[in-house]
């Protein structure tokens, strides 16, 4: 009697590998361009979310009669809204801003730990700009980008030159961070500001946000749109004004 083996063959053929090859090209063919459809989508998205929360808070500034700050979080790509004083400052350039700043700190010098407890240093403690979170369920809380997307940079003429994102963000939420704020007024002015929402993969790809001095109208272009940066800030003065205290 003849015993026959019965042999399992393991793996697969050079046929059945080139198959499978062949379906995950297809499937890559087709599913790359959706990803990168609905990242595009998303990154639109929340360009255009900013740009309408800069109108929301223009009419909504003046409503309440305070002033709003948009606080850019670049090392978490993400942004927060704040409100303060209406008679909060701003200036054209980053000397006059660190000259009020030093001046105000001496003022305060002039008032003990007790006076300035006891609020008799309000006043002086008011120019300061006092800025605090919302209770406004439509505002309140961090807006965070879509996970492809970063703010590239940020210009306001408070910096002198437009802050880029850090090449190494922090990863501690207690070590600093670079912030970058932007201020509408209760007047329905504005302060100029440019926001680069650009491509993790490609920097090169993204919007360019500016909101328009004064009006604070806000106009948005894609990557494919001419935008001359220099051109838009051929407004500004070339010294600040002088300030009395």
């Amino acid at each position: 009697m003849s015993v026959g083996r019965h042999i399992t063959r393991l793996g697969m053929t050079l046929i059945e590998i080139m198959v499978v090859i062949a379906i995950m090209a297809v499937v890559m063919a087709v599913g790359v361009p959706t990803l990168r459809g609905v990242l595009d989508a998303e990154q639109t998205a929340s360009a255009r979310e900013l740009a309408l929360t800069y109108r929301y808070l223009r009419d909504e500034a003046a409503l309440r009669n305070v002033t709003f700050r948009i606080a850019y979080d670049l090392d978490t790509a993400s942004y927060k809204v704040e409100v303060g004083d209406p008679a909060t400052l701003i200036f054209t350039d980053p000397d006059s801003r660190e000259e009020f700043e030093e001046e105000v700190e001496d003022q305060l010098k002039r008032f003990t730990d007790r006076e300035i407890e006891e609020g008799l240093a309000a006043d002086v403690e008011a120019k300061r700009g006092r800025f605090d979170g919302l209770t406004d369920p439509a505002l309140e809380g961090s807006v965070v980008l879509p996970g492809n997307s970063f703010f590239h940079w940020v210009y306001t003429p408070q910096y002198e030159e437009p802050v880029l994102a850090p090449e190494e963000p922090a990863e501690d939420e207690e070590d600093p961070h670079t912030v970058v704020y932007s201020y509408i007024f209760p007047n329905g002015y504005a302060e100029q500001t440019i926001v680069r929402i650009a491509s993790i993969d490609d920097p090169e790809d993204g919007f360019t946000l500016v909101v328009e001095p004064l009006s604070g109208r806000v106009n948005l272009y894609s990557n494919d749109e001419d935008v001359d940066i220099e051109e838009l800030m051929d407004w500004l003065p070339d010294e600040g004004p002088e300030l009395s205290f």
